[in-house]
């Protein structure tokens, strides 16, 4: 029986990271009008090399900062991936999981300080 639900919870984590990969090729490309977009992340990797869209790159030449486990403090723009950290930085916005289910919001001041086009689908989660 643990076995099944270690499986189980392992499969869901896989589909979460899928989730978020597939939420930050539809969001990037919209905020930076840009069809590819460079990341700098100091996550795991392998999840951004199949991306068409996300390209990694060096912290110099991205275009965007994704931070998951360090905060730092750049002039770039920062996406966080926890409210902590997106309380704690002046990043854009952020992508979580709370209670299991997923979280996204924009930070109005920080994307008009990086003059990034905002959709009218995104305005909704404005904060």
């Amino acid at each position: 029986m643990k076995t099944i639900i270690v499986i189980l919870f392992n499969i869901c984590f896989l589909f979460a990271d899928s989730y978020e990969i597939k939420l930050y090729e539809r969001l990037f490309p919209k905020l930076f009008n840009k069809k590819e977009i460079k990341v700098y992340t100091d996550a795991n990797k392998k999840y951004f090399i199949k991306s068409k869209v996300l390209k990694l790159s060096s912290f110099k030449d991205a275009d965007i900062v994704i931070l998951y486990k360090s905060q730092i403090v750049c002039h770039k723009p920062i996406f966080a991936t926890s409210y902590i950290s997106y309380v704690n930085s002046n990043s854009i916005g952020a992508f979580y999981w709370r209670k299991g289910r997923p979280q996204l919001i924009l930070n109005k001041k920080m994307i008009l300080k990086y003059h990034l086009n905002l959709d009218n689908s995104l305005k909704k989660y404005l904060k």
